[in-house]
C-alpha cells in the first residue's frame, strides 16, 4: 500500500517567510511482519535541490529543498497525528507556575532562561490562560516533546574546525523555531497492525546556503509514536550544499 501525504508549517529565517514542506511517502508490506512496539528508523538518503513556486501575486519564488528519506518499522502502526490533534497528550506545552500558582512572565526574574522556542510561549492578540487575560505576552512553559513526532537536528562544521556543532534553530537569535514536524496518521485501518516503509521529509526554505554555505553538514533524526515511544536516533551522511550558480 502507498500513501502520499503533505503537511506544511511556517518558519521565519532572515526576516523572510519560508515554508517547511513535509512530504511523506509510506509503503506497507502485504504480509504483516513482526516488529518491536518501539519504532525503529534507518537512514536512506539525503539530497539537495531547487524549486520554483509562484507567490499569491504571481511572482516566481525560488526555494531550496533538503530532502531526507528514512525507512521505518513499527509493531502496531501507531504513527502520526489526526488533523488538528492538539489536545493532551499532544499539546504544545504545560504551564510553569510560581509558588503562588501564577504565570511566570519572560524577564520577570534574572534567573529565567533567555528567550527561546522551548521555554516560552508568545501569546497573540488577547488570550486567557490559567484565568489570566494576556495581551501579546510571553510566558514560561514546559515544552511537550510529544507535540512533534519527527525531530530533525542540523549539525555543521565551520572552516578550520575539527568538530561538528549543532545549529539550534529553536535557540538561535533571529530564528527561534526548529524544523521538527508533525506527520499525519499512517495506519488507515481501524485496527493495530505492523507498518514499515519509507518517509521523505522535504525541508523547504530560501536561506540554507546563506547560513551553511559549503560547510560539511549532517542531520540527526528520530521519531515518536502516539504512545510516546521514542525511536533510535539516526545520523545521515555528510553533505555540502552546492554554491549558487
Amino acid at each position: 500500500m502507498r500513501y502520499n501525504i503533505i503537511n506544511k508549517a511556517r518558519h521565519l529565517i532572515f526576516n523572510s517567510l519560508l515554508i517547511l514542506s513535509v512530504s511523506l511517502l509510506i509503503t506497507a508490506c502485504p504480509t504483516p511482519p513482526e516488529f518491536d512496539m518501539v519504532p525503529s528508523i534507518t537512514f536512506e538518503s539525503l539530497e539537495f535541490s531547487e524549486r520554483t513556486d509562484t507567490t499569491d501575486s504571481g511572482q516566481p519564488l525560488n526555494k531550496e529543498v533538503i530532502s531526507l528519506t528514512i525507512s521505518f518499522e513499527d509493531g502496531d502502526g501507531d504513527l502520526g497525528f489526526r488533523t488538528n490533534e492538539f489536545d493532551p497528550p499532544y499539546d504544545f506545552y504545560d504551564l510553569k507556575l510560581d509558588e503562588e500558582g501564577e504565570l511566570i512572565f519572560f524577564g520577570s526574574s534574572p534567573d529565567l532562561p533567555p528567550f527561546n522556542y522551548y521555554d516560552y510561549f508568545v501569546t497573540s492578540d488577547t488570550t486567557e490562560i490559567n484565568n489570566t487575560v494576556l495581551v501579546n505576552d510571553t510566558i514560561l512553559i514546559d515544552f511537550n516533546e510529544r507535540y512533534f513526532n519527527i525531530y530533525v537536528n542540523f549539525f555543521y562544521k565551520r572552516p578550520g574546525s575539527e568538530d561538528f556543532e549543532e545549529f539550534e534553530w529553536g535557540r538561535e537569535e533571529g530564528f527561534y523555531q526548529p524544523f521538527h514536524g508533525r506527520f499525519p496518521i499512517l495506519n488507515t485501518e481501524n485496527y493495530d497492525r505492523p507498518l514499515n516503509g519509507s518517509l521523505t521529509y522535504d525541508i523547504v526554505g530560501s536561506g540554507f546556503r546563506s547560513i551553511f554555505r559549503d560547510y560539511e553538514m549532517y542531520f540527526e533524526v528520530y521519531i515518536l509514536d502516539r504512545a510516546g515511544n521514542v525511536s533510535n536516533t539516526i545520523r545521515t551522511d555528510i553533505i555540502r550544499l552546492p554554491s549558487r550558480q
